[in-house]
């Protein structure tokens, strides 16, 4: 394929891959976005870039991430980090802002998105909650009468009964499964962990082909500390970052970022 020329194209309609080394014309390198899906992640990076602009960081606070960053992927010889930032055509501001920039998204979510943080988290509370159950499960129905007997009257070990009787791979874990989501589990089966006490046994029940023995080891419920605030404000981002790349994706333009410390619109 013929190298691509830009013979009479002016400097500032020129994209460089590397600084100071025009290889495409912006219709070239357009075509190529497009054709090579990577519209979508430009848009992303443009509102991000856009979200941090009004995210205003103390210098210490960006000098300190940048040495952070660099620290970690250059080390910490002067010569390194030339040849990285080289390697990359990044010049100090670029460290600055690249290195700033989760800080900046995360600042912005805990203010934009503050007085929304417990409804995500009631809306998603379902697929939050996590639960540890023991399983064994067999395709003939006299054989799970038997062994729920032999666990619920005898006393006779979870673990022992799965590794030997258990047609799934669960063998591996002595029956034992979780923590895992509830909505993990099949939909029959979660209905009773739901309203199961801890140390519950059911009486054999068949989903599908096969039949179950289920005793619930441990509900555990979600709960909106520190981490959960987090990952549900992290939602509420990706979920507006979304919508905003769909404006761009569909040839609108963006509505100016909300400043922290502003009032929102209604």
């Amino acid at each position: 394929m013929a190298q691509p020329t830009l013979s009479g194209v002016a400097p500032e309609r020129a994209i460089a891959l590397a600084p100071g080394k025009p290889l495409l014309s912006v219709e070239e390198a357009n075509r190529l976005i497009l054709r090579h899906g990577l519209n979508r992640e430009l848009a992303r990076a443009q509102v991000q870039e856009a979200v941090a602009a009004v995210v205003p960081l103390a210098p210490e606070e960006e000098h300190a991430l940048a040495s952070t960053l660099m620290e970690g992927e250059a080390g910490s010889s002067q010569a390194g980090r030339q040849a990285w930032l080289a390697a990359r055509g990044w010049g100090p501001e670029d460290v600055l802002a690249i290195a700033s920039l989760a800080e900046r998204l995360r600042r912005w979510s805990a203010w934009r998105f503050d007085e929304e943080v417990e409804i995500r988290f009631l809306d998603r509370k379902d697929d939050l909650d996590r639960v540890v159950y023991s399983l064994l499960r067999v395709s003939d129905r006299a054989l799970a009468e038997e062994l729920y007997l032999r666990v619920r009257e005898e006393g006779a070990s979870f673990r022992s009964l799965a590794e030997q009787f258990s047609e799934g791979p669960e063998t591996e874990t002595g029956g034992l499964i979780g923590p895992i989501a509830m909505t993990a589990a099949h939909p029959e089966l979660a209905k009773r962990l739901r309203v199961g006490r801890e140390g519950q046994i059911w009486p054999t029940f068949a989903i599908g082909d096969v039949w179950l023995v289920v005793r619930l080891e441990r509900l555990l419920p979600a709960q909106l500390d520190a981490p959960t605030r987090a990952q549900m404000l992290h939602e509420l981002f990706e979920r507006w970052l979304g919508e905003q790349v769909e404006v761009l994706l569909q040839g609108g333009e963006l509505d100016p970022v909300p400043v922290p410390g502003e009032a929102l619109a209604p």
